[in-house]
């Protein structure tokens, strides 16, 4: 028989991907894949605690959990402003819903990491639109690329937020670092529950602290990496293919990141001290 907790974990997936979200609603590929693949992250990093729960919801928190659920998707469906979305506060919103229609109010406190981890994303993604330009970091980047590409004896040069290189096929390529390439809503999306994580762990202070230096610059750098690997791509193949791995190689970088630096910092943390 497949138990509560695999019943619990499998009402989360189906709370973010069923017939509504996907077919009716417009949602995010960015966030549709990471927070669903970051809280599985953090289930099997503390599958053990959520077995041992003993709290249970009574007939009025199922109710209310579906009922809130529910009713999210309404308020969606019908602002006939806008077409509906299925976005990050929905997420919360039915993270939340799952968590008190099996475990009632009192056991929301097992789930205080993931929800804090949903939230911190949320005030992330306000703040990349409140922030349109994010121009120190723009330029900055672009003179970092251009700087790295010379010193692999390929010709670039920067001009603000503008990286040009002259590829191997004797054209100019002209890219543009803007605020969403500067990786933001990625660190925050990849980089925010590995260190939440590691503060929910029963370790030293000196660990911690370290492993959540190594985890948020690490998460930096893979973003220098996913940059670096966009032009490396146009000067080799073309724009077209700087652009597919514009696309599709920040996800799989930074999902290969999280991974490793879970199962290492996990490791080093957990290990005795003598």
């Amino acid at each position: 028989m497949i138990s509560r907790p695999h019943f619990f974990l499998l009402f989360v997936l189906l709370s973010f991907f069923n017939p509504f979200t996907l077919f009716w609603f417009q949602i995010s590929l960015t966030f549709v894949i990471v927070v669903p693949m970051t809280l599985v992250i953090w289930f099997i990093a503390r599958w053990q605690e959520i077995v041992d729960i003993e709290d249970e919801s009574n007939r009025f928190e199922m109710f209310f959990g579906c009922g809130i659920y529910a009713l999210n998707l309404a308020r969606n469906a019908f602002n006939f402003n806008e077409k509906p979305m299925f976005g990050l506060f929905d997420m919360l919103v039915a993270f939340l819903s799952v968590c008190v229609a099996f475990y009632g109010f009192k056991g929301f406190k097992h789930f205080v990491l993931p929800t804090a981890y949903l939230s911190i994303l949320i005030v992330g993604y306000q703040l990349e639109f409140a922030i349109t330009q994010v121009v120190f970091l723009e330029n900055s980047l672009a003179h970092f690329i251009a700087s790295t590409l010379n010193l692999l004896t390929i010709n670039a040069s920067a001009n603000g937020n503008l990286v040009t290189i002259h590829a191997r096929d004797g054209t100019f390529q002209t890219l543009m670092i803007d605020a969403p390439c500067t990786g933001i809503k990625g660190m925050l999306a990849y980089g925010s529950l590995a260190v939440l994580m590691i503060l929910d762990v029963k370790a030293s202070p000196k660990r911690k602290a370290l492993c959540t230096a190594i985890g948020a610059i690490g998460t930096f750098l893979v973003n220098l990496l996913r940059l670096l690997t966009i032009f490396l791509a146009c000067y080799f193949l073309g724009i077209e293919a700087a652009m597919a791995v514009h696309i599709y190689l920040g996800y799989g970088l930074f999902i290969i990141w999280v991974f490793l630096f879970w199962f290492l910092a996990f490791k080093y943390l957990l290990t005795p001290t003598e």
